[in-house]
């Protein structure tokens, strides 16, 4: 795909990029194609292109991308005067109202500009320039993220439709040690093809976030609760806010979590109040749980041993047992971080795709039938 257009925008459809954790850049991609985007898959996420009110709602109901990015500048960046002229050539009125506090992150490769904080410093200026006579209309409330891309001497700028991290749903505010992320989870579930018409169970729950990240898509509802997002302020956007899907359809099939800690069940109930999902959670050891029902899907991210601390081949090893005593005809989907202890749990599992969580390189193992 040409990502090259001219330097002032917006364009007549704006290009956009899903950030995606690598390994994981398909499972975007195809939620992204379920709700009628179509994408192309690249390392570290998915180009696409949409219009500016699509790819807004798009980054406020999509539950697998880090970040969604709206494309709104690329040219030359041979000295920081020419990085300076293409950030002033961009028509930034339908983003930033005046006064808008925006952070810059800078990343290079192969220029010879190098220095971080003076990119980032050069172009707060030079946005400052290009927006000094913007009316202002209201005072700006959300923080705007520009992301400045330099590869070799060519630059790419990027607004952040989100703001801050896309996981960040606004509902977890309890949590456990190593909680997986929320999209990470979300993920999991769309890999196995979870739609939220069979019973779930989560034997190492933690914090409740893939239970919780069950129950909201089973719901049909957006995955955050209570956050802000960064293009509710761009004036081109005409003040679109984010949908509020309320309680969603009810949830027709069981959705359990379970955990040997009684403090990672307090804080799943805390989580699970306030993204206002009804969920069963239980206290108890993985060789306690049972099947609600004939037919469903275990998720799970049992733990790593190296960043607990712990030595866990008896934990995946009593894992695999429970499934196959009580779990007979279920899929099942959870990480490890290497293929030793993945077979521990059962002779016919399969690495999916492997990423990285937390800082350590884990798989995505799946179990077609138990």
């Amino acid at each position: 795909m040409d990502l090259r257009f001219p330097p002032r925008y917006p364009a007549e459809m704006p290009s956009w990029f899903a950030v995606a954790t690598p390994g994981l850049e398909p499972v975007v991609c195809r939620e992204l194609d379920a709700m009628g985007i179509s994408g192309e898959i690249v390392v570290g996420g998915v180009l696409f292109d949409a219009s500016l009110a699509e790819g807004a709602r798009l980054s406020a109901r999509a539950r697998t991308p880090s970040r969604v990015l709206l494309r709104v500048g690329q040219g030359s960046a041979k000295s920081l005067r020419a990085l300076a002229d293409l950030v002033r050539s961009v028509d930034w009125s339908g983003y930033l109202m005046a006064g808008a506090e925006i952070d810059v992150t800078v990343s290079t490769r192969g220029s010879r500009l190098s220095r971080r904080d003076v990119i980032a410093a050069k172009a707060r200026n030079a946005i400052r320039d290009a927006t000094r006579g913007y009316k202002r209309q209201k005072p700006a409330r959300i923080r705007q993220r520009l992301q400045i891309r330099i590869d070799s001497d060519k630059a790419t700028l990027s607004l952040d439709a989100g703001g801050e991290l896309l996981h960040r749903r606004g509902w977890r505010q309890s949590s456990v040690k190593a909680p997986l992320r929320e999209n990470l989870a979300a993920a999991m579930l769309m890999a196995a093809g979870w739609e939220g018409d069979e019973a779930l169970v989560d034997p190492f729950c933690g914090s409740g976030t893939l239970p919780i990240e069950a129950a909201l898509l089973a719901a049909g509802r957006a995955p955050w609760s209570s956050r802000s997002f960064a293009w509710e302020e761009w004036p081109g956007l005409g003040g679109l806010r984010p949908e509020r899907a309320g309680h969603g359809r009810p949830i027709a099939v069981p959705i359990i979590g379970s955990d040997k800690e009684p403090r990672a069940i307090q804080c799943s109930k805390e989580n699970a109040d306030r993204a206002r999902v009804a969920v069963k959670w239980s206290v108890g050891n993985v060789s306690a749980v049972e099947a609600p029902a004939h037919l469903g899907l275990v998720a799970t991210n049992p733990p790593y041993g190296a960043r607990l601390g712990q030595r866990v081949r008896g934990v995946y090893h009593h894992f695999g047992r429970t499934l196959t005593e009580r779990f007979e005809g279920w899929r099942a989907i959870f990480l490890a971080p290497n293929d030793r202890l993945a077979c521990a749990v059962h002779p016919d599992v399969f690495r999916l795709t492997t990423f990285s969580n937390g800082g350590l390189r884990v798989g995505v193992f799946v179990i077609e039938q138990v």
